[in-house]
């Protein structure tokens, strides 16, 4: 998926807004704090865990997205929001909503920290990013809402 969704980004004209994060491992009052010696941040930014934005989003104005977590139900912002791209910005994306009872409505999304929703890794990473997703392409959990 993420192929076709950089393929179809590269067709919208203008350069890439690119949002790099750094990687955080989560640790316990258990852990012995190894873990972020153990595991370099080459590795952990290879990692792409469902309900996680990317290391490296990339953005164009009128690209679509898909909202990864409930931001603020009132205003139409659930996981699984499909949006367009208005403006990228250094802390914030402004976006319109695509569908629903909110549609057509300008919205802000700021980066927040997130947390995988389901992993099989033995630590929990944390990212802060914005908590979207290129939607060109989605997977059949997500297009059934």
């Amino acid at each position: 998926m993420s192929v076709i969704n950089d393929n179809a980004l590269n067709m919208f004209l203008g350069e890439p807004i690119v949002y790099l994060v750094p990687n955080k491992i989560e640790e316990h009052e258990s852990a012995d704090h190894t873990y972020n010696n153990r595991h370099p941040s080459e590795y952990l930014s290879s990692l792409d865990p469902p309900g996680l934005p990317p290391f490296k989003l990339k953005l164009k104005a009128g690209c679509p997205i898909m909202l990864l977590r409930n931001i603020s139900p009132k205003d139409g912002l659930y996981n699984g929001t499909r949006l367009m791209v208005v403006r990228c910005a250094t802390h914030i994306i402004e976006a319109k909503i695509l569908t629903g009872e909110h549609a057509r409505n300008l919205v802000f999304i700021p980066r927040i920290l997130l947390t995988p929703s389901t992993t099989k890794m033995p630590f929990e990473m944390m990212r802060r990013q914005f908590p979207v997703r290129l939607a060109f392409t989605m997977t059949i959990n997500k297009s059934q809402g």
